[in-house]
């Protein structure tokens, strides 16, 4: 036998031949390939190197073929004819063993070229193996949207029976939030009865998604949803993994009823309880407890009672202050008493002398109503109560009116005649407490 290489600007080409007993050169096997962009830049005489060194390897095994009593053998394994194949493949495929083991039995005893092409190929035209075959590969995980607002989309789902009941299992896509009833049957009209309640307390959701059981997919149930303006969803067939937060919370709550029946506890006691911890804790995926992602604040609990309150500190300061203030008495004015009244004049003194009318003290709230907005722990005497003149009193103003004065002042404006007038009355005031 003899190998021949060529090689081209593009390619490597081998050739393996046999000489016969009169001379003649028989082609048994070709074998050609492309040069990759490194190989294109050899030189021709690496090139021609490069093809001696493909054909020899390509076709190297040609020196473990031998004849044993009349058959053509390859290493350890009969080369098969053509003619004989189909009986071989038959033979490999009996049993239905799977195209894996049909390969490696077939690797123990025969060869051919397309040995594994055929084996595929007859497998894949087994009815039986058809039937039968195994559930391909799972697709790739593809997530819901992030619903950017709480209680946007729900995911519905059912459990049970459980201790014959059933248990409507709901959960909030955005803040993971679960709410669970307990019904007694899974028709469309309890359904919609708890989705009433829960949506009276919540609000109504944009989308709600469910599988295809019956009480999801009755025309009751779609209707009832396309009146409130909610978006129905169902999911394919028989795949639980497409509405996977219903099945994930699902199963949550199954483990809290199988822990409730170890401990002899009710089913509701112990959801309750489940509920409340779970909505105040955060959750692995959004990184906030479901309570503050729903209601914005977290759920007071008995926990909470280790902390102090902030209302306590309050009146606790307060307390501390009054105590401080003890020392200082009560201070109170009989009828009669004589008292002095700040006085807001101008150019007056600061406290005028006078008696008190009624009882008053530091912390009443019976004083007379001061002429201006002046502190409210400063008791002013009202000048009209205590004159007897009229707040109004313009002081014979001979004949000046409401309209604009002389000098074109807008009404309300003050003007130098109000401030006489002012001054005028305080006098009067002071007067007045004088003769009392």
């Amino acid at each position: 036998m003899l190998t021949q290489a060529r090689s081209s600007p593009y390619g490597l080409g081998a050739a393996l031949t046999q000489r016969g007993a009169d001379g003649v050169e028989r082609p048994l096997c070709c074998a050609s390939r492309t040069l990759n962009a490194a190989e294109c830049n050899y030189s021709q005489l690496d090139k021609e190197a490069l093809a001696i060194v493909f054909g020899v390897t390509k076709h190297h095994q040609k020196e473990s073929l031998n004849i044993d009593q009349g058959c053509l053998i390859w290493g350890y394994r009969v080369v098969i004819p053509k003619s004989l194949r189909v009986a071989v493949l038959n033979e490999l495929h009996g049993g239905h063993p799977g195209i894996v083991k049909m390969k490696q039995i077939a690797r123990n005893y025969v060869w051919w070229d397309t040995l594994d092409a055929d084996i595929e190929r007859v497998a894949e035209q087994c009815a039986a193996c058809r039937a039968q075959r195994s559930a391909p590969a799972p697709a790739p995980l593809h997530s819901w949207p992030w619903p950017g607002e709480p209680w946007a989309r729900l995911n519905l789902d059912f459990l049970g029976p459980f201790n014959n009941a059933y248990y409507l299992v709901i959960i909030d896509a955005h803040s993971k939030w679960i709410e669970v009833e307990k019904i007694k049957t899974g028709s469309a009209s309890v359904v919609i009865n708890c989705l009433r309640t829960l949506f009276a307390r919540f609000g109504l959701p944009k989308q709600v998604v469910t599988d295809n059981g019956p009480p999801f997919s009755s025309a009751e149930f779609g209707s009832y949803l396309r009146r409130n303006g909610i978006r129905h969803t169902l999911v394919a067939p028989y795949h639980p993994a497409s509405n996977g937060a219903a099945e994930n919370a699902v199963r949550t709550i199954k483990r809290v009823l199988k822990k409730a029946v170890i401990e002899n506890e009710k089913d509701v006691t112990a959801l309750s309880r489940f509920l409340f911890m779970y909505r105040n804790t955060e959750h692995s995926t959004t990184k906030k407890e479901p309570a503050v992602a729903l209601l914005g604040r977290r759920l007071r609990g008995r926990l909470d009672l280790l902390r102090p309150d902030t209302a306590d500190v309050v009146r606790t300061a307060q307390r501390a202050s009054e105590r401080r203030s003890e020392g200082h008495a009560l201070r109170q004015g009989e009828p009669g008493a004589e008292v002095l009244v700040r006085d807001y004049a101008r150019g007056a003194h600061k406290w005028a002398e006078g008696q008190s009318r009624f009882t008053l003290s530091d912390i009443d709230d019976k004083a007379p109503t001061p002429v201006s907005h002046q502190p409210a722990d400063k008791v002013q005497v009202d000048i009209p109560e205590v004159t007897g003149l009229p707040a109004d009193d313009t002081d014979q103003n001979d004949g000046e009116g409401g309209g604009e004065d002389e000098y074109g002042t807008p009404p309300g404006t003050p003007t130098k005649h109000d401030e006489r007038c002012r001054r005028k009355a305080a006098v009067r005031c002071l007067e007045r407490l004088k003769q009392i």
